[in-house]
This record gives structure tokens, sequence and C-alpha cells, in this order.
């Protein structure tokens, strides 16, 4: 994340600062084992790319409308996250694509899209006086191949004459197989319990014999990609889908793709959607594509449970837990001083003075920074606000936000368990405390 730095401000409780507007800044997600000093002149920049036009008068100026000030706030613990953010497309955790596997003429469409149907229901015949016709046929020939065999037995025949028999009977037998196979494939039955998502069938029509495949989400047979299908796929007849049940298929680069595991926990978020589900990733693909010189991995993140509000063929954005730290000490970035030497210090609040703590930071995100030495929970220390035409910036806590990460992540949030366990996410296992 770039940031551009402004000068450190001295703890006095009720200091007020102009601050020039510089440089620009770009969102990123936060990376371990890097310092990031989130300033006020984030909020500046922020402000200035929606076109508002700011003018600064010089420092006590009572028009200014950019101040600084202090406040003193409380260390606080919870848990931090880093996340790889991506998109994709909901799918249905089954798809199945149905065609008739023989010729003939449609006699009987027997469903309509939306209807619900279960495993071995019949969605549609064709005629089955040709393929009736055939059977008879096949098992007239078995039962004469069968007579001629029996007579040339009790005739004491030769060897050869017998081996020619009994060849006869297993080819005879072979057609009657096949034409019931055939009788039977006159009605299209469904291979999975679902919904009717397409219909392409209508009574009269006339159709040749296909074949039928039926997949699980993104990764399957019956679904129109290999991580990231765009939507349901039409290629069968009949498609019935599974609505009780999602996946998301969504691609990671290759940058990112090695922070990401089985099980990680993942907040999916519909577009258009105000409300997020959850779901966990259940599989990596090995085999990147190229696009622009960019090298994806396919990823499918199940959803967990069944939740409304999803439609096959939609888009989501997903946010994949890919770390999750419980019980972190933390504090406002925007608190945090670095002297020449690179060594992070906060001013902590004692007996009515200010002294200046080193401490070792962490982890940083959504305004706010780990603390892995020099500082304990519940301690109150000054942090920097920014204040535009009287009002703070931000919400609750100044413009640098609050704690843990925003859409709710961790805790109790998530209804099923991954990676991340212990305390914050009922039934996980690995990395949680």
């Amino acid at each position: 994340m770039a940031t551009d730095v402004a000068p450190v401000v001295p703890p006095h409780d009720n200091l007020t600062e102009e601050v020039p507007i510089v440089g620009s800044t770009r969102g990123a997600r936060w990376r371990f084992g890097r310092k990031q000093i989130v300033v006020a002149t984030v909020a500046v920049v922020a402000l200035a790319g929606t076109g508002i036009g700011i003018s600064l008068g010089t420092t006590g100026s009572s028009t200014s409308p950019l101040q600084i000030t202090t406040q003193v706030v409380a260390v606080t613990s919870g848990t931090m996250q880093q996340t790889v953010s991506t998109s994709g497309t909901i799918e249905p955790s089954q798809q199945a694509n149905l065609n008739f596997a023989v010729s003939g003429t449609i006699t009987a469409v027997d469903v309509s899209t939306g209807q619900t149907v279960t495993t071995g229901q019949t969605l549609a015949t064709v005629d089955q006086s040709a393929l009736q016709a055939q059977l008879a046929a096949a098992e007239a020939t078995l039962t004469a191949a069968q007579a001629r065999l029996a007579g040339d037995q009790a005739d004491g025949a030769a060897a050869s004459q017998l081996d020619s028999d009994g060849a006869s009977v297993t080819s005879a037998q072979t057609q009657v197989t096949s034409a019931e196979t055939n009788l039977s494939d006159a009605s299209l039955t469904s291979t999975i319990s679902g919904t009717v998502a397409s219909v392409d069938l209508s009574v009269g029509q006339q159709v040749s014999g296909g074949s039928s495949s039926s997949g699980s989400g993104a990764s399957g047979s019956g679904a129109s990609g290999s991580g990231a299908a765009a939507a349901v796929s039409s290629s069968g007849q009949v498609v019935v889908i599974a609505t009780n049940s999602y996946v998301v298929g969504s691609t990671v680069d290759d940058t990112q793709i090695g922070q990401v595991r089985v099980g990680d926990q993942a907040v999916i978020t519909p577009t258009g959607s105000r409300a997020s589900v959850y779901g966990t990733v259940s599989s990596l693909g090995l085999i990147a594509t190229q696009s622009s010189n960019v090298a994806t991995f396919p990823v499918q993140i199940a959803v967990t449970g069944t939740p409304g509000g999803l439609y096959a063929g939609a888009t989501a954005t997903v946010s994949i837990v890919v770390r999750q730290i419980n019980g972190a000490v933390e504090v406002p970035t925007a608190s945090i001083s670095y002297s020449s030497g690179g060594q992070a210090t906060v001013t902590v609040v004692e007996n009515g003075g200010h002294v200046s703590q080193p401490v070792t930071t962490g982890v940083s995100a959504s305004g706010e920074t780990q603390i892995t030495k020099g500082l304990g929970a519940g301690a109150k220390i000054m942090e920097r606000v920014v204040k535009f035409n009287g009002a703070a910036v931000g919400g609750a806590r100044s413009l640098f936000g609050g704690t843990g990460s925003p859409g709710g992540f961790g805790g109790g949030n998530f209804p099923a368990g991954g990676r991340f366990g212990g305390g914050s996410v009922p039934g996980g296992g690995g990395l949680g405390g």
C-alpha cells in the first residue's frame, strides 16, 4: 500500500495543525512483515479524488477546512485478518444437462422451467412405436437363434456348427439388450433432484440421439467452465440444477495463490446485495490460465448452508481469509510515530502526563496496527484525528476506521469451520487460538 507520510505531530491533547494536500494513495490488502503508516493525507486525497475542491488557509485560520487534533483512546484487543479479494460467479453445486439418447419425435414434455423435480422423474418422452418394433424383432431373432442351437445340439452337430450357433445367440442377445436400452431411453429422466433451469423441447419436435452430462459446480463436466464459469450451461435439452447448495467459481492470480488453502473461510457478497453469505475454499486448480500476461488459478468456494438470495449465473465479490490472529493487541495506526531510525513509538497517557513508549508492530488492517511488544490492552494512548469543516472525517474513530475487518469477518460470524478456528470460528481448527 502506497501512502504519503505527514510530519509527526507532537503529543499534546488539544493540538491543532494545518495539513497540506500532497501525493496520492492506493488501497491494498495488508501484508505481513511490512510497517504501514496511515496518516492524514489518506483522507485528504480521497476527498480530492471525488472532485471536492479544497483551499487551505494559513496556519491558525478559522476558515481552514482541514485540521488535525488529538484524542485519548484505549488500547484494545481483537481479531485481525489477512484476506485475498477476488470475484466470481455463483453456480449450483450440481447441474445435469439432459439429452435424449435416442432419435425420435417428442410426444410429451412433462416439465417446465422453474419446476422442482426428483431423481428418476420423467421429464419428456419420444414416440416409442418404432423402438418397440425394434425390440420385438430382436427378441424374435434371439428366439430363433436359441432354437437353432438347441436343435443342433440334439442332432449331434459338429463342434464348429455349435460354435457358430452359440455366436449367433450371443449376437442376438446383444441386440435385445440394446433395443431394451433404447426403449428405456425414450423417456428422459432427471439424474439429480433440483429445479428445472431450462427446457428446449416441444411436442412434435424431432430429436436426434445425444448424451447427457452431470457435474458439480464450476469444476464439473456439466458446468460451463473450470473455475470461473460465466453462467448455467444450456447445452442440454433439459437442464436441472440443485438449488439447495451453491459454489462460487473464482480465480486467484499467481502472486497470491500460495496464500490460499483448502478450508479457508470466505465472505461472499452477491453483486447488488448488501447481505453477505459465508463459505469455505473447497478446491484449488493446479493449472493456471494466462490473460494479458497474468496467470490465474481456478478457486472454488463452497457456500455454507442453504442461504436465500443466491442465483445461478450471478456475480459476487469474495474475500478469502488466509490468515487470522486472535487476541491481537491493536492500536489506531494513526497513533504510531516512527523515529528517523525506524523505531515505532506511541504516546502513553500516564498520571496526567505523556510518555513516549517504544513498541514493536505487527500487521496492519482497516486502520488498526498490531502491537506485539511494549504495550498491553487497556492502556491509554494519544491518537491523531483529522477534522474537516469542524467535523471528524470517518467513522466512530476518525477517518482511520475502527477495529477488525469490514464485513464482519471472523468471530462468531462463520457458521462452519475451516482452518482458522479456536474461539473465534465455531467448528474450526488450525490457526485459531
